[in-house]
């Protein structure tokens, strides 16, 4: 079938496009951005585009390359693309191909690998993420050289996550450490010659200023020993995948020329949280200062200022705001720009709130001067919603009364279906209560992400008790176990256990140990319950032990066993089952990802993500 009309695709494809979404589908077959709002049909409208220009003939299946962020959204958008292409009648050819749907990451990958000997760069390097990341950084943070004169106020948990973080942000912004000591060499002269208060000091201002290089210094050089570590084990990041890519767009003219020929049209996804590496990337390869070099190739971005959502790592909003100057026609002119403002997700009430509130994003004059409205609206039809504010003297009163503000709406059937409730916290800490909440009132419920579930009673549990295993001596799990329903240990015998643990240490420097003691309690006068209780726990962890060096899932998996009786009574009061089997499942995905690393690893793994969020990427 061939396209001639853009209303054809509402008919083929049984959609009721807009007239704002067929503007941005037919759109010339040139550079172009799409502003498209929360809501508004974005992955649809892509998938549209490129049914209407292979059905209209302009190019074929396999010229269309398409980039978004996770795997998850680059499978959705190849799965559209093909259902309509395959609804449209457009796959008669027998001998067409097929579109090519890729992470950003996953791009870069492949260009490394097809092209990296072009720099010198081996393409048989092993990827590592989140937890192999993590204990990395801490290998280099223990073996510091030193002083860190400036970090040593920080524990090096701390210290660890500075390191990844802004390595992180060098590779994102492809800076080297170098650079980083540079400037910070700069910053230090200028406070030098800078002039001073009224009594002859340095401002001080400015000595936070240099304080801050300094601390900035030893950050550098402690990711340059991480960088160089990670050559010398044969380790890349995402990251450093996208910045060799980078280098090789820029440095490499026929990368860029070959890209461009085997892809007549490129659309790039949520472009508004794509970092300074990935944006310099996409501009190296798709558009240049004349045809020959890419100039006016057509590449079509998709996104929203508004929802821009990864700036902790890099990425920067003007990025899309600045697509149509980046990205001109052939012609010099700045790419074409259209916008998608129906939302179907939401009541109109919804949307006006959200228009006020991104009423200071909406006013970029990067936007003001594409001359588009992008306030949201809802279709006509739209049934109406309902916005609701309150405030709260103290948190837990908050958690009660989201918890049963969720009952009221479902008992009362204005929401029949509980999965169609969701709430939101901005952090891991504030998940759990929210959950336990809702456990109290029967609520079925589900934590999505690792963070929250840290926070449980039951996983708390397990966390202490593999904590025990690594360490001994870590007395703060003990207490945390000793004192849970399970073994009840009151306040007078736990005394009473922490001066058995330092008589059994004396004065050597050994540090007392609360399991240790109750291995070996002495005449000291416990009461008989606590005796026993204390007995039996020692006994199970002498068992435990035994496996501690076992691979981290079947451990995790075996300390769940032991706890048989207490995650049963946890399941069937609270319905902990389903934070059970996802905390199980992040274990082993930690396994794979990391599969040397044992339990010290896992612990380390699972701190960073309940103090910083960042141990797994959602």
């Amino acid at each position: 079938m061939t396209f001639t009309d853009p209303q054809q695709l509402s008919a083929v494809l049984g959609l009721p496009f807009s007239e704002e979404q067929l503007a941005a589908i037919s759109a010339p077959l040139e550079p172009g951005v799409i502003i498209a709002g929360a809501g508004s049909g974005k992955t649809t409208v892509m998938a549209a585009r490129v049914v209407w220009l292979v059905g209209s003939g302009q190019v074929r299946p396999e010229q269309v390359l398409g980039l978004t962020f996770t795997r998850k959204a680059a499978g959705e958008l190849g799965v559209r693309v093909r259902r309509a292409l395959t609804a449209a009648g457009v796959l008669d050819d027998q001998e067409a191909g097929e579109e090519l749907i890729l992470t950003y990451d996953a791009f870069a990958g492949r260009l490394v690998a097809e092209h990296g000997l072009l720099l010198g760069v081996e393409s048989d390097a092993r990827l590592i993420t989140g937890a192999a990341r993590y204990r990395l950084a801490a290998r280099v943070v223990n073996n510091a050289a030193g002083p860190l004169t400036q970090l040593s106020r920080l524990r090096p948990a701390m210290v660890v996550e500075r390191l990844l973080q802004l390595s992180g942000e060098l590779r994102s912004h492809l800076v080297s450490p170098e650079q980083v000591i540079a400037h910070a060499a700069r910053v230090d002269a200028q406070v030098a010659a800078a002039p001073r208060n009224p009594r002859g000091d340095v401002y001080a201002d400015l000595k936070l200023a240099q304080a801050a290089a300094a601390e900035r210094v030893e950050l550098a050089e402690l990711v340059a020993d991480y960088e160089r570590l990670k050559r010398e084990l044969g380790y890349v990041e995402f990251a450093d995948q996208m910045a060799t890519a980078a280098a090789l767009a820029e440095r490499v003219p026929s990368v860029g020329a070959a890209l461009r020929a085997e892809f007549a049209v490129v659309l790039l996804d949520e472009y508004q949280d794509t970092s300074a590496a990935q944006a310099s990337l996409l501009r190296s390869l798709f558009s240049g200062p004349d045809p020959a070099h890419g100039l006016g190739h057509p590449v079509t971005a998709v996104g929203d200022p508004c929802q821009a959502i990864y700036g902790w790592r890099g990425a920067a909003a003007n990025n899309i705001l600045d697509f149509a100057r980046h990205f001109p026609t052939v012609q010099g002119r700045p790419a074409g720009a259209y916008a998608l403002t129906v939302n179907r997700r939401s009541g109109q009430q919804v949307l006006d709130a959200a228009n006020q509130l991104a009423a200071t994003v909406r006013a970029d004059p990067a936007l003001a001067a594409h001359g588009l409205s992008l306030d949201l609206v809802a279709p006509p039809d739209t049934e109406p919603a309902r916005v609701e504010a309150r405030s709260f003297q103290t948190w837990p009163e908050e958690v009660a009364a989201i918890a049963d503000r969720i009952v009221e709406l479902h008992d009362t059937e204005a929401v029949a279906d509980w999965s169609q409730i969701a709430v939101l916290g901005r952090r891991n800490s504030q998940v759990a209560a929210v959950y336990a909440a809702l456990a109290e009132r029967d609520v079925p419920a589900e934590i999505v992400g690792l963070g929250g579930l840290l926070e449980l009673p039951i996983v708390t549990e397990v966390v202490a008790t593999l904590t025990l295993l690594d360490d001994p001596a870590a007395n703060p799990a003990a207490i945390s176990l000793l004192t849970s329903p399970r073994w009840a240990i009151g306040l007078p015998d736990l005394a009473l256990l922490g001066r058995r643990a330092q008589e059994l240490v004396g004065d050597s420097a050994e540090r007392p140990s609360l399991l240790e003691a109750a291995a070996d309690l002495g005449g000291a006068g416990f009461s008989q319950a606590a005796r026993q209780r204390l007995s039996r726990f020692a006994r199970e962890f002498q068992g435990l032990r035994r496996h501690a060096a076992d691979p981290v899932p079947e451990l995790v998996r075996r300390v769940l066993a032991t706890l048989g009786s207490v995650v049963e009574a946890e399941v069937a009061v609270r319905g902990a089952s389903r934070p059970l089997a996802r905390f199980v499942q992040a274990v082993s995905e930690y396994a794979d990802i990391d599969a040397e690393a044992g339990l010290s690893g896992l612990l380390a793994y699972l701190e960073a993500e309940r103090e910083y969020g960042t141990g797994l990427e959602q």
